[in-house]
């Protein structure tokens, strides 16, 4: 047979002419790789591992946001977003978090994995933890934390552990951004504190420079002095006027009349006009109760500054207070009492098929090497 003739005939015939050819063989191949796998599962050699897991869901982180809480409308959602899920995904998955749960609960011994003796401890140690603990995402932003052991118990136990530990992660995350804050506002505090003061001595020194002390009562009475003032001297000057009409000049009484005159004069222009030089008069009280008024403002302003920032800085401190958590769990992981793996019937499955396959590809590998032998010896042969 040439060898073109040989190429064609390589088909589902051909394939089911060299199983019956080597059905031996490829039984026997099968059949001890069957052995094999059996073998290779019991419970001797495979010990038995065991499933333990949990869900949990994140809080909305705009919850413990103390800029949030103080927020007109401040946001109150219960349940946390997808990056909230990626943030606890990236926490349980750091290498900080693994070897706390290695070291917690001695999983060195439990790996056989030795930190003296053995060449780069941690890397397998940790290779082995990731073949063991998983997180997968679940629907609703959810996250599962699974751990397989072969102690039901300690598997619970590396689930609840690993739970417990990303939540305090996370809760000193919060708790380090919350610092910086109070720190913020503490400082706002005393700065406000420290200008409250300075504006309140300029005040006090502006109401002893322009005898401004209590700025309604006093504007009363000054514009009550003036217009009384100013009426004695429009008595004055009429009196003035008819005396001057009916009387002589050199008349004592006008003589008198005119000094009236003058001095209610002179304390008319001593309290309206500042250059008059008097301490009190209705021109500098005006000046000085405008800038009264300003600065009363001011510390108006900054003394309702200061009683705000107190107050959040006392939500502050009732934080530090109360313990709060940024998990929310369905429940607790429990120790199974069926184990998750090996699954001997699926490993024997995929060991027969496999070991079929490959007998078969065997033998036909095998015929065609010894078809080509036999032509060429042939030919030689003729």
């Amino acid at each position: 047979m040439s060898q073109t003739q040989q190429e064609s005939s390589f088909n589902l015939l051909y394939i089911f002419q060299v199983i019956r050819k080597y059905l031996i063989y490829i039984i026997g191949v099968v059949a001890l790789a069957g052995i094999l796998a059996i073998i290779f599962t019991l419970p001797q050699i495979y010990k038995p591992e065991y499933l333990s897991s949990t869900i949990v869901y994140p809080t909305s982180a705009e919850r413990y946001d103390v800029v949030n809480l103080f927020h007109d409308e401040p946001i109150l959602y219960l349940y946390g977003e997808s990056k909230e899920v990626e943030k606890l995904e990236h926490l349980a998955n750091s290498e900080a978090v693994k070897m706390f749960i290695i070291d917690s609960l001695n999983l060195w011994d439990v790996y056989g994995v030795h930190p003296e003796n053995d060449e780069s401890p941690k890397y397998y140690v940790l290779r082995t933890y990731n073949s063991m603990v998983n997180t997968v995402r679940v629907a609703g932003n959810g996250l599962q934390i699974e751990a397989y052991d072969i102690n039901p118990d300690r598997a619970a136990a590396i689930v609840n552990l690993l739970v417990q530990k990303v939540d305090e992660m996370n809760i000193n995350m919060l708790r380090q951004n919350k610092a910086s804050i109070h720190s913020m506002y503490r400082k706002g505090y005393e700065n406000l504190e420290v200008q409250l003061a300075e504006y309140t001595d300029s005040l006090r020194r502006v109401r002893k420079r322009y005898n401004v002390f209590n700025a309604e009562t006093q504007t009363e009475r000054m514009v009550e002095q003036v217009m009384l003032a100013e009426a004695a001297l429009s008595e004055a000057r009429t009196e003035e006027k008819i005396l001057s009409m009916t009387s002589r000049s050199g008349n004592s009484m006008l003589e008198e009349a005119k000094i009236r005159t003058q001095g209610a004069r002179n304390k008319v222009y001593g309290m309206v006009n500042a250059k008059s030089g008097t301490n009190l008069n209705l021109e500098t009280f005006r000046e000085g109760l405008d800038q009264v008024l300003a600065l009363e403002e001011i510390c108006e302003y900054l003394a309702r500054d200061i009683k705000d920032a107190r107050e959040k800085i006392e939500v502050f401190d009732l934080m530090d207070m109360e313990a709060f958590t940024t998990i929310l769990v369905t429940e607790e992981a429990q120790p199974s009492d069926k184990k998750a793996r090996p699954v001997r019937w699926v490993i024997l499955l995929a060991t027969l098929l496999i070991a079929g396959l490959a007998s078969i590809m065997g033998a036909v590998l095998v015929n065609g090497i010894t078809g080509r032998l036999d032509t060429k010896t042939e030919e030689a042969a003729a």
